[in-house]
C-alpha cells in the first residue's frame, strides 16, 4: 500500500517489513472493543469493533452531521469508501439511503456487516476501494450502478507516523494517505472513468489541515470537478477537519463552442438560459475589455463567457470581476505555471513573467443586463496561449505556451469551469456560495502580486495594498499613514508596468 521505504529498504519492500507483519498478527489477537456511538439525531449504536478497525471519532460525527444537513435519503444510492466500523453507513441507512460500503481492511468489512445486521439496517459491504494498488475491479467495491452520494473520511496522517509503533499495515489503510498520486486525485479519476457518480451526484470528503488536505480542492478542480468546503470542526490544538463537497460543475447547464463570434459576452447575454451556461469561441472579431477597449486575443487563446447569475439576487460585479481573475490565475497554476511567475492585477487582469519579461496573460470582463427586477450577469475571461502574429497592443503580452509545454485550451477550459463552479454555483443540496468568503485569498493574491507588478502609484505617491473591501474596492496605505479606497483601476499605475 505504501511506497516510501524505511531506511535501508528498497521501494519494492514498502515501509513495512517482516517484524511489522508479525506485530500485526499479534494485534489481531486482541479482543474486539464495544463502543456506544451516538448519532446526530440522538440514537445510540452499540458497535463491536475488531482490532485494526477505525472506530467512530470526531471526524465520523462531522461527516454524519453533514449527511443530516442534506436531508432524507429517499432511496438514493450512497457509497461509503473506508467504512471502518460501519457507523457512517449505518447512519446513512437510517436516513433512508440505499447504502453500499467498502474497505480494503477485511476486518472493517466484517465489522460493518455485523454491526448493521444487529440493528437491522440494510448495508451491503465489500472488500476493496481506490488506492495506489488495485484491490479488485471498481465494480467489486462500487457496484454496477452510479451513486447519488459518495462519502469518504480520507486518511489524513503523514507517512512519517507509520515509522513508530502506532500503526501496522491494516491501520495504515484507515489513517495514512501513502498514494503518490494522492487519493483525492485517484478518486476523481475512478469516478470519471467508471461513472461512479450520477449527473447531479455529490461527493463528501473529510480532510485535515495538513498539506494534502489543504490541497484537496485544487486536486479535485484539476480533475475537472468543483469543490467547496461546507462544514468544519476545530480541535483545541488547532487541528481543523473540513468536509468538502465535490461535484460535476454546472451539470444541468450547457457548453456551447463556436469557431468564430463577434463577442462571447454578447453571445452569452443573448443565448444564455441557465446559470453556468458557457460560450467558448476560437476567435472573437469584436472582443472587448473594460471601458469598451478592443480585446486583442492571441491566435491561440481561451475566450469564454459564463452566465453566472440570472434572477433577482443582489449582485456585486466589482468583487465578482476580481474573483474571476483569481479563478483564471488558479487555473493557470494548475496547468503548470509557477506561483512566483504569475500575478493578479486589480481589478481584472492576470500578468505573467516569462523569458521576455512581464506581460499580460489575460483579463476579465463582467457585464450585466436588467429587465424589470431580473438581471443577467455575464463573466468573460480571455487567456493567451500562443501566437504567430506580431503584438499590436500598446502593452506587453504573455502566452501560456511560453511557460507550459503542450498547453491545451481544452484542458484549461475544463479546470477553469470547475473553479468558477466551486466559487459561484448554487445547488439545492448545498449552502449558497458567498463571494465575500473569498476576500482573504483575494487579498493574499493581490499582495503577493506586488513582487512582480511593483507597488501601486496613486496621485504621484507610492502606496501598498492594504486589503480588499467586500464590494471589491481596493484599500491602499502609504508610509505617511494615509489610507485610500479605490473603485476604479484606471486611477492607479503599477511600478513595473509601463501602461495598464
Amino acid at each position: 500500500m505504501s511506497n516510501s521505504p524505511k531506511p535501508g529498504q528498497t521501494m519494492d519492500e514498502g515501509i513495512f517489513d517482516l517484524e511489522d507483519s508479525e506485530a500485526e498478527i499479534s494485534r489481531l489477537e486482541r479482543p474486539a472493543i464495544r463502543k456506544n456511538w451516538a448519532t446526530p439525531d440522538g440514537a445510540t449504536f452499540d458497535l463491536t469493533i475488531p482490532p485494526t478497525v477505525y472506530p467512530p471519532r470526531e471526524d465520523t460525527d462531522l461527516l454524519c452531521r453533514t449527511l443530516r444537513a442534506l436531508g432524507p435519503g429517499k432511496g438514493k444510492r450512497l457509497l461509503e469508501i473506508g467504512c471502518g466500523s460501519g457507523a457512517v453507513s449505518m447512519y446513512a441507512a437510517s436516513l433512508g439511503y440505499r447504502v453500499r460500503a467498502c474497505d480494503i481492511n477485511p476486518f472493517a468489512v466484517a465489522s460493518t456487516k455485523a454491526n448493521s445486521k444487529r440493528f437491522n439496517l440494510a448495508v451491503e459491504a465489500y472488500e476493496g476501494g481506490p488506492g495506489p494498488h488495485q484491490d479488485g475491479v471498481p465494480t467489486q467495491w462500487a457496484g454496477q450502478n452510479a451513486h447519488d452520494l459518495i462519502v469518504w473520511n480520507l486518511p489524513y496522517l503523514d507517512q512519517e507516523h507509520a515509522q513508530g509503533d502506532v500503526l501496522g499495515p491494516l491501520e495504515e489503510a484507515a489513517l495514512l494517505d501513502t498514494d503518490s498520486q494522492g487519493l483525492v486525485s485517484r478518486l476523481m479519476m475512478q469516478v470519471r472513468e467508471n461513472q461512479l457518480l450520477t449527473k447531479r451526484g455529490l461527493i463528501l470528503l473529510v480532510v485535515s489541515n495538513n498539506s494534502k488536505g489543504d490541497n484537496a480542492e485544487k486536486e479535485a478542480q484539476k480533475s475537472g470537478f468543483a469543490a467547496r468546503c461546507i462544514a468544519t470542526h476545530e480541535f483545541e490544538d488547532g487541528e481543523m477537519l473540513r468536509v468538502l463537497a465535490v461535484w460535476t460543475p454546472y451539470s444541468t447547464s450547457s457548453i456551447h463552442r463556436y469557431e468564430r463570434v463577434e463577442s462571447t459576452n454578447e453571445t452569452a447575454m443573448e443565448e444564455g438560459e441557465n446559470e453556468g451556461d458557457l460560450f467558448i469561441a476560437q476567435q472573437q472579431t469584436k472582443g472587448r475589455g473594460r471601458r469598451g477597449r478592443t480585446w486583442l486575443s492571441a491566435s491561440t487563446c481561451f475566450a469564454g463567457s459564463w452566465l453566472v447569475q440570472k434572477g433577482t439576487r443582489a449582485s456585486n460585479p466589482g468583487l465578482l470581476q476580481i474573483l474571476c481573475g483569481l479563478a483564471a490565475l488558479d487555473a493557470s497554476v494548475l496547468m503548470g505555471i509557477n506561483n512566483d511567475q504569475i500575478a493578479l492585477k486589480w481589478p481584472n487582469d492576470v500578468y505573467l513573467h516569462d523569458h521576455t519579461g512581464l506581460g499580460k496573460l489575460g483579463g476579465v470582463l463582467v457585464e450585466g443586463k436588467s429587465k424589470g427586477k431580473e438581471a443577467q450577469i455575464i463573466a468573460g475571461i480571455g487567456i493567451n496561449f500562443s501566437t504567430a502574429e506580431p503584438n499590436e497592443a500598446t502593452f506587453s503580452m504573455a502566452y501560456m505556451s511560453d511557460c507550459v509545454d503542450e498547453a491545451s485550451v481544452e484542458a484549461y477550459a475544463l479546470v477553469l469551469h470547475a473553479i468558477l463552479a466551486s466559487y459561484l454555483e448554487r445547488r439545492a443540496d448545498l449552502p449558497d456560495p458567498k463571494t465575500e468568503a473569498h476576500i482573504e485569498p483575494l487579498e493574499r493574491a493581490i499582495k503577493a502580486s506586488q513582487s512582480l507588478l511593483g507597488n501601486p502609484i496613486y496621485r504621484n505617491k507610492t502606496w501598498f495594498v492594504a486589503g480588499l473591501e467586500n464590494n471589491g474596492n481596493l484599500r491602499l496605505t502609504n508610509q505617511e499613514g494615509e489610507e485610500v479606497t479605490l473603485n476604479d483601476g484606471e486611477a492607479i499605475q503599477w511600478e513595473n508596468l509601463k501602461t495598464n
